[in-house]
């Protein structure tokens, strides 16, 4: 007997998103600039726009409203990368960079020691068992139908 739905999982997950945009909220930043910034802060700058994006699966659009929510606020600035000229890498100014570290930096120390408080191996199957029921979404949505889009709403 199943006691345990994949419903829960994602109220689950839900709850996980609602603690991020909670954090938002009290700093006054849309979700998505928050993302970009915990993006920026862990990874590194002089990441271009896109690779942003697609780390956190944003829309182009989104995505680049964030930016230029950050951009605009003097928190960080679009350089051209020397590899390529077309290509922008996305840098902290000073204020961002200051910036990014009070704000993000308690989130991401909060972060830690909850997923430490897990063992290694609570971590590691957390993980897998994650990345598991991503690629089986995936793979059960190769040639979904669905029949509301013929339905005008």
């Amino acid at each position: 007997m199943q006691t345990q739905s994949y419903h829960d999982y994602i109220q689950l997950n839900k709850e996980i998103d609602q603690i991020y945009h909670e954090t938002a909220a009290r700093l006054g930043i849309p979700d998505s600039v928050m993302t970009l910034l915990f993006s920026l802060w862990e990874d590194g700058e002089g990441v271009t726009p896109t690779q942003l994006y697609g780390e956190w699966s944003l829309t182009k659009q989104t995505g680049h409203s964030a930016l230029m929510w950050l951009e605009r606020k003097g928190l960080v600035r679009l350089v051209p990368l020397p590899k390529d000229g077309r290509s922008k890498g996305v840098f902290f100014t000073d204020r961002g960079r200051r910036y990014a570290g009070e704000a993000i930096e308690p989130q991401l120390t909060a972060e830690r020691a909850a997923f430490g408080r897990l063992t290694g191996e609570e971590q590691e199957t957390l993980l897998h068992l994650t990345k598991k029921i991503i690629a089986n979404l995936k793979e059960e949505r190769v040639g979904l139908v669905f029949p509301a889009l013929k339905n005008d709403l």
